[in-house]
């Protein structure tokens, strides 16, 4: 299953289908509400999508992860990560290092292919 989480301090979004289900939809507003430091939310139960705010003093974004991992609202490629049930806040990092190893490797074969292009445009 697919699934993307984006994640600045104070701001978590989620999109996984598993939050288009029914018991999901039903228990997500008491799940969020039940924890300190969320300020508000906004779920679209039709794409499966949740905006979280929250006070990152209070909270983190990989608590409000493991919360909704414990309720079930989380796909079984998160909840099988062994990060998203430790809840030690690693979970986020391990995403964005995952997107920051593909981001560096489109640069850098972008970096070589203009290297090359501008030797070769030397050559002639």
């Amino acid at each position: 299953m697919n699934y993307y989480i984006h994640h600045v301090p104070g701001r978590l979004r989620i999109k996984t289908a598993c939050l288009r289900r029914a018991e999901c939809q039903n228990h997500l507003g008491q799940i969020l509400g039940d924890l300190p430091g969320i300020e508000n939310h906004a779920h679209n139960g039709k794409i499966g999508s949740v905006l979280i705010h929250y006070d990152p003093a209070q909270l983190s974004a990989d608590d409000i992860l493991y919360h909704l991992h414990k309720a079930g609202c989380l796909d079984s490629a998160i909840s099988a990560s062994p990060m998203a049930s430790s809840g030690n806040g690693a979970l986020v990092k391990q995403v964005g290092a995952l997107f920051g190893n593909a981001l560096f490797g489109t640069l850098l074969r972008k970096s070589v292919e203009t290297s090359v292009l501008s030797l070769a445009r030397g050559f002639r």
